[in-house]
């Protein structure tokens, strides 16, 4: 009884935030407050359950979201974006424009949220259609592919940190698996922009955009366009800075690295046997890989941003403005991990377990299906993620993979399918003018190619041995 009882809940949850636009986090908190009275928990000790699993979630992924927010507006604030799309062209070459937007929005991201990230590229997007001669469709969703491939999937981005914490997942395995599965999923997605919806035509395209030529597309990336027009004016009103970012990058790419080495450690007792590592640089590498700390380092990182124009006062507005910006997703996140403490306490992991030879060899998808429901349900990509990671928690030993394995697959589910509920379509809708048949014809077919792209790498591990 008490996985059927799941399964109501989990209905009426969907049906709750899908179609009555219920805010996730009360939902979720009356879903896990159902869910313990129906097993038979009683209603104190549910609430008790909620708490301890809200508490125990957020205990160290809260700061961490708030200082990934903080490195995302530091860098939205100074142009790091637009300076690193930028390079990118650059480096790519103007055949390569798809691409190169792609990996942009890989690495814009993962400290910004997507909307935002989008909202401030989107000039740069137009600027690289017009002088490359693709449709701003084509480029702009080959932007969205990279930046919805890390979002989902690339902390120290909220979901999957999220996700990590309520799976009790190591940080640093998830940030190498991740890495690669979002990969995957991108260049699923920017093959589908650059091959379909390359060939589709919108009244927002600029004027005479597919008659430049390469030669225009490399002006642009070497900036020395000669029609006045065709200076990136749009950026801004000043011309992109088209050298390497490092300032932009550092802030990303390092708290990335350490905590990534930190996992990968031999513990400390062990370290004197290491032929390469001594006891001190272990302990080192130990403390510097912590979340909290790695964050930290890139927060200073990134206020090297500000060049001469620091001050504490600048500092103290991005820290306020990360805050705001991460608050609903951190409570959304706490009351994914208390649906997920409930179900752990209620008594239905004993019954899946006992389920879990009926799914046979496919009981490894559930995470992917069950985050792709929530995703086509919902159309909130963090919502979709932290509920779904609350559900397989207790579950994922029964279906035989790991917590970093499972992250991995909800985060490809996630993916699975953008359309008419999502708020990131509507925004394709008013900034490019796309009609909303064309955006299903293209936005929602790329998302279901992404997802797919990400489950597919995610196989290939496991055929490798990874479970």
């Amino acid at each position: 009884m008490p996985l059927i009882y799941l399964l109501i809940v989990v209905a009426a949850l969907l049906l709750a935030v899908g179609r009555y636009k219920v805010h996730p986090l009360i939902a979720l908190l009356m879903a896990g407050l159902a869910l313990g009275c129906l097993c038979g928990v009683g209603a104190a000790v549910t609430v008790d359950l909620l708490m301890q699993g809200f508490a125990d979630t957020l205990k160290w992924i809260a700061v961490v979201m708030v200082f990934g927010a903080i490195i995302g507006e530091i860098t939205s604030e100074t142009g790091g974006a637009q300076r690193i799309a930028a390079a990118a062209v650059r480096i790519a070459g103007p055949k390569h424009v798809c691409p190169a937007m792609g990996i942009t929005g890989y690495i814009v991201s993962i400290p910004v949220f997507v909307d935002i990230a989008y909202i401030m590229m989107c000039t740069v997007t137009t600027a690289v259609a017009r002088r490359s001669g693709r449709s701003v469709l084509s480029v702009g969703l080959s932007l969205a592919a990279g930046l919805t491939a890390t979002h989902a999937l690339m902390p120290p981005t909220p979901g999957p940190v999220a996700v990590a914490g309520i799976l009790d997942a190591s940080l640093g395995r998830v940030i190498v698996i991740n890495a690669v599965v979002a990969f995957c999923a991108m260049s699923a997605g920017v093959w589908w922009a650059a091959t379909v919806a390359g060939r589709v035509s919108l009244a927002s395209d600029p004027s005479g955009g597919d008659a430049r030529s390469a030669d225009d597309a490399q002006s642009f990336s070497s900036g020395t366009s000669d029609d006045p027009q065709d200076h990136v004016r749009d950026v801004d009103d000043q011309d992109v800075d088209t050298s390497i970012p490092w300032s932009a990058l550092l802030p990303i790419v390092v708290p990335l690295i350490l905590i990534s080495v930190r996992s990968f450690l031999p513990v400390s007792d062990d370290a004197s046997r290491s032929a390469f590592l001594s006891v001190w640089t272990v302990r080192a590498f130990e403390f510097l890989g912590l979340p909290l700390v790695a964050l930290t380092i890139g927060v200073a990182l990134a206020m090297l941003q500000y060049g001469r124009d620091f001050s504490m006062a600048r500092l103290a507005a991005a820290t306020e403005r990360g805050i705001e910006k991460s608050a609903a997703v951190i409570m959304i996140t706490g009351a994914g991990g208390a649906f997920g403490h409930v179900i752990k306490n209620a008594g239905v992991t004993e019954w899946i377990a006992q389920a879990a030879p009926m799914l046979g060899t496919l009981g490894w998808l559930l995470p992917f299906f069950l985050a792709a429901i929530f995703t086509t349900a919902t159309g909130s990509i963090t919502v979709s993620m932290v509920t779904t990671a609350g559900v397989v928690a207790p579950l994922a030993a029964s279906i035989g993979v790991s917590p970093e394995m499972a992250a991995a697959l909800i985060g490809s589910g996630a993916f699975c399918v953008f359309h008419v509920n999502s708020s990131f379509f509507w925004l394709l809708n008013r900034l490019h003018e796309a009609p909303p048949a064309v955006l299903l014809r293209t936005y929602t077919a790329q998302s279901l190619c992404m997802g797919l792209g990400g489950l597919a790498a995610v196989g290939l591990m496991r055929l490798c041995g990874l479970r």
